[in-house]
């Protein structure tokens, strides 16, 4: 799921670095989200191999996308525009953002898994 995860966040860290082509600046905020995707793809894949301490920094790096989905949603509710069907679409996106990073954080914490990677 590390893995999976960290792929959908270079893909979305790189199209953010496309927008710079536009001239506006915003694209630079795609440096450290592609960082993020890379953290997290290269931990999931060695939590695959066994490698210890794997899963703690798994899922301290998903903590991430966990927070801001949660300030987004917050944000969303606080002052969103619901009127717009893009608030919908951004609400949507911030609820799976949150519900993947905390399924990954439970998974990373699980007995058997810190059995697993020796994490004891």
């Amino acid at each position: 799921m590390g893995i999976a995860f960290g792929v959908v966040v270079a893909c979305g860290a790189v199209y953010v670095l496309l927008l710079l082509t536009d001239g506006n600046g915003f694209g630079l905020f795609g440096l450290p989200v592609l960082a993020l995707g890379v953290g997290l793809l290269r931990n999931g894949v060695k939590v695959l191999a066994g490698v210890a301490h794997s899963g703690d920094r798994l899922s301290q790096l998903a903590f991430v996308p966990a927070v801001l989905a949660g300030l987004g949603m917050g944000g969303m509710a606080a002052g969103a525009d619901w009127d717009n069907d893009a608030s919908l679409t951004q609400l949507a996106g911030f609820v799976i953002a949150f519900i993947l990073a905390v399924t990954l954080i439970v998974l990373c914490e699980r007995p058997a898994t810190k059995l697993y990677l020796d994490e004891n």
